[in-house]
């Protein structure tokens, strides 16, 4: 037995006229909220003023495509992004912070020689530990204010 496999799902039905669903009730939003300042200003300039932007603004979400998508799919995300926070603080409060100091013993040096390319090394490493393992004044503060 064979089934029909759905193809162009991600094409909306037209409902209205030409217009999906979406389009009508944004178009039908554009023009209540229109009517409404019609009603508060008559046509005036002010009139013009308030409703020119959001009628325009209603037409570009209803029938403008950006990228082969509806513009309408990139407000609600715009949107969000805009009003959500973008600095992420982790403060761990309440949990004491420990800081032990290792000990670290220096392997006995072989009874051979070394060359000197590797005792040049051994010293470089030597002063690295050394430089990591000391506390700047700047780390001394910020243990003394995690305490």
């Amino acid at each position: 037995m064979q089934f029909a496999i759905p193809q162009f799902t991600d094409v909306e039905d037209k409902l209205i006229g030409p217009l999906t669903l979406k389009q009508f009730l944004t178009l039908l939003a554009t023009g209540g909220l229109a009517l409404f300042f019609w009603s508060l200003f008559g046509l005036s300039i002010i009139f013009f003023f308030f409703a020119g932007p959001i009628v325009l603004l209603g037409v570009v979400v209803t029938f403008a495509k950006f990228n082969g998508r509806p513009f309408f799919a990139y407000v609600f995300p715009f949107f969000n992004f805009t009003t959500s926070p973008k600095v992420m603080i982790y403060k761990r409060e309440g949990v004491p912070v420990t800081f032990s100091k290792k000990v670290v013993s220096a392997a006995p040096i072989s009874s051979g020689r070394a060359s000197p390319s590797e005792a040049g090394r051994e010293n470089r490493l030597r002063k690295l530990a050394y430089v990591l393992d000391q506390k700047t004044s700047e780390e001394e503060k910020l243990i003394e204010e995690i305490k």
